[in-house]
């Protein structure tokens, strides 16, 4: 089923402003900044250490950034760095000190470096790293935080006594809490007067009062692209008795504190900044009321979009320019996903991950791990207008009716059924899989395989949609192994108030040999081998077995593992070789695991991709087979969690990556070329493709959950040359591997995605 085409006549036009609400990770440059930074590189272009004339107007713009440095942050006589950045001014702190311990014999593990366990990754790794370099063989230890990121000041009074490095910060760069640093130093010092002090300001500068000389913090370092300068710029404070060893050393710039000449544009920009956020008139940087303001808006905008949300901080715990949440249901992937589409641009905070990220911050506070998992971080900078704000709030607000739509949360407003709440649908969470099939006409639906993570977005959708489900199926069941996959499909029963009583132990219903959905008729097989209870459901339409439901029998790019309690390789090989009499060469096999982000496999496919499963098909004795399944099973044991089986991976590529430059010429040289959009259904009503493209008559809509079914439908074929195109270019290269899997012989990638065209 394809999309309607849109014509370049009736294309729609770009609707939606690009919303920056990511500042914490970096913020757009001032015009005042850029000025100063044109105007230093034309203008006072000279070496500050040079004497001559051009060289001392040089020198005067650099003192005269320091001195503006000096007043913001209230640092009196200690001393001011410029750095390329924070991560050189928490790399030379550390170094200093470390080094100063070091000279007064301490070290070894009785001496503690600690650190809070939110802080930015640059402090720890930077521990780590000095204390192996320099040989100091401390014992580096986190300092927890409560559920409110406040650092645990009891365990800051036990080991301070002992510590050589405390490294805290003012504010966190996820979450916007504060440290109340007046508490904070009290405790400290109490404990240890002499302990060194690194305080990471990078995130209170604007937002946070600073008085530096007023405390007994040794080392704060700063960055500049966080506060609308650019990126490349920073500086340290250090206390004027704190031990400092320069970190780069050379013609003695710094006054022999940091070598290499200066980065006069960034400095220039910084101080223009630095210049704008001391005054008390300034038109640029708003009072911190308005800023409460301005957070309390956003929030009521997301309240309205997602009346669950929930916060992970608040007052009186931060600053106001940083707003995480969490939604129940919802991956923090989901969100930018969706947001990032309609053009507002958020971030999740999280660690990367080849599994669901989480982010490392929340879950120091101890917060639930799918608040952690789905965190959002919406951040702002001091200096957002009243119409930015307005702008941002309005965006927000209009995807409530896009969520709605797609079922992203449950209305009362009448669905509307477009071509993805159709056919097969494949979901995912992490490399576990979970099926629904669904007749639009009818409003009937079957569920296969559903996962613990996946229930409530399958209920989402079956109640949004307002289908009549006509079963709950498993394939096959682990009652040891797997705890979560056997609640699953009792937990969706229950929450839908599905009727379980005339269905056996996988859910089909009793007396009952064949199940009807539109055109499409399923059958069951039983499939033992993997565990003793597991069966297939093949999917057969006028008669032809056009896809199979096979658990984890046969897995894309491998075979089930055979070493569990009820496991059994003869019987396996068995049920495979039955299998493969009920269906065809090309026939989809549909796991319930796909660890190699494969999607699905036929017989044809499983027999080139692995040896092994060639030689189970053939007929050859377990005993040929079985060993060497047994000890790559044991390879899996050792990883982090659960596998179901092996899977040998295979590299493939699209046939070609096209820049943005080369499209409109690819588009018109090759006219019977598809434009195929793998985002999920609520990006592409988010943001849609076509107004980005050039002249492009059609864009056939396959979202990644439904590439299954587009294979199956035959609504994309091989022998028609595809342009596959996403977000960043990530899902849609996953989808050109796929494809090529599949026979697809001329698939392109968008380099870059739709992040390339807007």
């Amino acid at each position: 089923m394809k999309q309607a085409p849109v014509s370049p006549q009736t294309k729609p036009a770009a609707s939606y402003l690009d919303i920056y609400l990511d500042n914490n990770a970096t913020t757009p440059v001032l015009p005042v900044a850029a000025a100063a930074a044109m105007q230093c590189m034309q203008q006072q272009f000279g070496n500050p250490s040079s004497s001559h004339t051009t060289g001392i107007k040089a020198k005067a713009t650099l003192e005269h950034a320091r001195s503006l440095a000096r007043r913001v942050t209230g640092a009196g006589d200690g001393r001011i760095l410029f750095t390329s950045g924070a991560t050189e001014g928490i790399q030379s702190s550390v170094v200093s000190a470390l080094l100063a311990l070091r000279e007064q014999g301490k070290g070894g593990p009785a001496t503690l470096l600690l650190f809070g366990a939110t802080e930015h990754k640059a402090v720890p790794e930077s521990l780590k790293h000095w204390n192996s370099v320099l040989q100091l063989n401390a014992t580096i230890k986190a300092i927890p935080v409560d559920q409110n990121g406040q650092l645990d000041f009891a365990f800051i009074r036990q080991h301070a006594p002992a510590a050589g490095l405390i490294c805290t910060m003012a504010a966190n760069n996820e979450t916007g809490i504060k440290q109340q640093l007046t508490e904070l130093e009290n405790c400290i010092r109490a404990a240890n007067p002499a302990v060194y002090w690194l305080v990471d300001c990078v995130q209170a500068l604007g937002k946070m009062s600073l008085k530096l000389a007023d405390t007994t913090i040794d080392y704060a370092p700063f960055s500049g692209h966080k506060l609308y300068a650019p990126k490349g710029i920073g500086f340290l404070y250090v206390r004027a008795s704190a031990p400092y060893q320069p970190f780069i050393t050379g013609g003695g710039q710094e006054g022999g504190l940091r070598s290499g000449t200066e980065n006069l544009p960034g400095i220039a920009a910084l101080g223009a900044v630095l210049a704008e956020l001391q005054r008390t008139d300034s038109k640029i940087f708003q009072p911190e009321q308005t800023l409460w303001d301005y957070r309390a808006d956003l929030v009521a905008a997301l309240r309205y979009v997602f009346p669950q949300l929930l916060l992970n901080s608040e007052q009186p715990y931060i600053v106001p320019t940083t707003v995480n949440f969490s939604v129940p249901g919802f991956y923090s992937k989901d969100i930018m996903d969706l947001f990032d589409a309609a053009g507002i641009r958020i971030s999740s905070g999280s660690a990367c991950s080849s599994k669901v990220p989480s982010s490392f911050v929340l879950d120091a506070m101890g917060l639930a791990a799918w608040r952690s998992q789905g965190a959002i971080r919406l951040s702002f900078g001091p200096a957002m207008t009243a119409m930015e704000c307005a702008d941002a709030c309005n965006a927000i607000r209009a995807l409530k009716s896009v969520v709605n739509k797609h079922c992203l949360v449950v209305t009362d407003a009448t669905p509307t059924l477009e071509i993805h709440a159709n056919g097969l649908v494949q979901l995912k969470h992490e490399d576990s899989c979970s099926y629904l099939l669904i007749d639009a006409a009818s409003s009937q639906a079957l569920v296969i395989d559903p996962v613990a993570a996946l229930v409530n977005r399958i209920i989402n959708i079956v109640q949004g949609r307002q289908l009549q489900l006509l079963a709950i199926l498993e394939t096959h069941q682990h009652p040891e192994q797997q705890p979560e996959q056997q609640s699953a499909a009792l937990l969706l029963r229950q929450a839908l108030n599905f009727n379980q009583d005339d269905c056996d132990e996988f859910g089909w219903p009793t007396g009952t040999e064949q199940l009807n959905l539109a055109n499409l008729q399923l059958s069951r097989l039983a499939t033992p081998g993997h565990c003793a209870h597991a069966i297939s459901i093949i999917l057969r339409r006028q008669q032809k077995a056009i896809a199979a439901f096979v658990g984890d029998v046969i897995l894309p790019g491998g075979i089930g593992r055979t070493d569990l309690a009820d496991g059994n390789a003869t019987v396996l090989q068995h049920s495979i070789r039955k299998l493969a009499e009920q269906v065809e060469p090309d026939t989809l096999l549909l796991s319930s695991h796909d660890y190699a982000q494969r999607f699905a496999t036929t017989l044809q496919l499983a027999r080139q991709e692995s040896e092994l499963f060639d030689k189970v098909l053939a007929g050859q004795a377990a005993a040929n087979w079985q060993q060497q399944l047994n000890a790559q099973t044991a390879l899996l044991q050792q990883a982090s969690h659960y596998y179901c089986g092996l899977v040998e991976v295979a590299v493939t590529d699209a046939s070609r990556l096209l820049d943005k430059t080369e499209l409109a010429g690819v588009l018109q040289q090759q006219p019977a070329l598809q434009v195929v959009d793998v985002r999920e259904p609520h990006e592409q009503t988010a943001g849609p493709l076509q107004q980005h493209l050039p002249a492009v008559t059609e864009v056939l809509a396959v979202p990644l959950s439904k590439l299954c079914d587009a294979l199956i439908s035959g609504q994309l074929t091989p022998g028609r040359p595809l342009l596959l195109v996403c977000r960043s270019g990530n899902r849609s290269l996953l989808a050109c591997k796929v494809l090529r899997r599949f026979g697809f012989a001329t698939v392109y990638n968008l380099n870059g995605g739709m992040a390339m065209l807007v």
